[in-house]
């Protein structure tokens, strides 16, 4: 049977209480919550919900009572993406009174990347704790990627796991233990025994042991980070298995511990991470599946996930722009509402998204006009800036006439958008910037041509 509200007789899960509160509670279509492990996704997943957990600094912590600074985030809990995604839009924003807080330009959701590779666990990394049961309902989410045109990429998730052991094996707990050392010093009994033994772990671990975690967690990065050149995002198990209360009263630490089996490396590896509901058990317990990917890569997430979610499987390989459309990025006077926008409306185009660039380049005023026209250029990776486009949709014969028409030093290549895809576009030769204005900081056209 469905579980939209927080099942008595299971485990919340995570690290934190704050999501697990809030999702008891009952706070939908969307309620917010505390994460620092896994508190954002496993309760997601026990309860058959969307589970957005953000990229670190993407939302401000500023007011947030900690449990470790450094690893916190505020998520968002849905039925849907689409209400997952409109809540995280309203409260994603840089804060300049926030030290932790980031600057992230991430679009929305729209198609997922074409070609798209999903990382699964390999054989030796499965861990289900012996449950056949969640272990089928996962095979039956992968195989209903790869129904939808993903390929499928195992991957050796061992330093993952390893990263996860620095969270309460490593010093990390003294950072919990830094966030409530006053209260615990004024309130020495106030504590619940259970969390008490965990906080009082951070006694034995000095300085030197924190810089030491630290140094280990540099290595697992760098151990992990080639694995995001092989795949396109990773697909795991929210959770290996649903736990009761009745397993928490025989061993208070170990079911959560297990719940963040998939959880626990993706805040200290500075990931995002989005939880959807997945194929139930054969015993109709959930058994939801996490999508994870690296920083800012949250919209893709949401745009993979709804897919999943929804049985849109078909957009897994990037057809949003139908199924004989061609996806076109523009950055200048095509954009809607400005001069030459009719080019593209005259021969049929349909408007799929609004999404911005990847940071990777650099946008000029070109000489010439009326109408005047930017010209966009790519540079070395995440060394430039995120710029406005708007993606439309046309046949194979209109989008043949509209290039046709391109003039030097202007031309159609392909674009990197933060959402993941990667739709032909106008790019401009390096000849023809020289000597052009670098409007890059502007963000796009529109706000250029807008400017005071």
């Amino acid at each position: 049977m469905p579980r939209n509200t927080l099942d008595a007789n299971l485990v919340p899960g995570g690290s934190s209480s704050g999501s697990a509160i809030a999702v008891a509670a009952g706070i939908v279509p969307f309620a917010l919550g505390t994460d620092t492990a896994g508190s954002g996704r496993v309760p997601a997943g026990l309860n058959n919900l969307v589970g957005l957990k953000p990229s670190l600094g993407a939302v401000s912590s500023r007011g947030m009572v900690p449990a470790c600074r450094t690893l916190d985030t505020i998520s968002v809990f849905a039925h849907v993406t689409e209400d997952a995604w409109d809540a995280y839009a309203v409260i994603a924003a840089y804060d300049p009174q926030d030290s932790f807080s980031r600057k992230f330009d991430f679009g929305r959701p729209g198609a997922a990347p074409k070609s798209l590779r999903l990382g699964v666990p390999d054989e030796k990394s499965r861990k289900f704790g012996g449950d056949a049961l969640s272990a089928k309902a996962f095979d039956a989410m992968v195989a209903k990627a790869q129904a939808g045109g993903a390929s499928i990429v195992p991957v050796d998730l061992t330093p993952f796991y390893a990263t996860a052991a620095l969270l309460y094996d490593g010093p990390w707990v003294a950072e919990r233990y830094e966030a409530i050392r006053t209260f615990m010093a004024q309130h020495p009994n106030a504590l619940h025994p259970v969390t008490k033994t965990i906080i009082d772990v951070a006694t034995k671990f000095s300085a030197a042991d924190a810089f030491g975690g630290l140094y280990k967690l540099s290595e697992f990065k760098r151990a992990t980070q080639p694995v995001w050149s092989q795949i396109d995002a990773m697909l795991v198990p929210t959770f290996p298995r649903p736990r009761t209360l009745a397993d928490l009263a025989a061993d208070p630490i170990g079911p959560n511990a297990e719940l963040g089996t998939y959880t626990n490396f993706v805040n200290l590896l500075d990931l995002a991470a989005f939880a959807v509901p997945g194929v139930p058990r054969d015993d109709g317990w959930p058994a939801g599946i996490t999508l994870i990917g690296p920083a800012g890569s949250d919209a893709m997430l949401a745009s993979i996930g709804a897919g999943l979610h929804h049985g849109r499987t078909s957009s897994l390989n990037g057809a949003n722009a139908g199924s004989n459309g061609i996806e076109l990025a523009v950055v200048g006077a095509h954009l809607s509402g400005l001069p030459l926008n009719h080019e593209l409306t005259s021969l049929g185009a349909r408007h799929v998204r609004t999404v911005p660039t990847k940071p990777d380049y650099q946008l000029f005023a070109l000489s010439g006009g009326p109408p005047h026209r930017p010209g966009l250029l790519r540079i070395a990776d995440g060394t430039g800036h995120a710029i406005e486009t708007e993606v439309w949709s046309l046949t194979p014969e209109s989008f043949g006439k509209f290039v046709s028409g391109v003039p030097a030093p202007l031309s159609i290549g392909t674009l990197r958008l933060s959402d993941g895809t990667q739709p032909k576009g106008f790019v401009v030769e390096a000849e023809g910037v020289n000597g052009a204005e670098n409007i890059s900081t502007y963000g796009g056209w529109r706000a250029y041509t807008k400017r005071g």
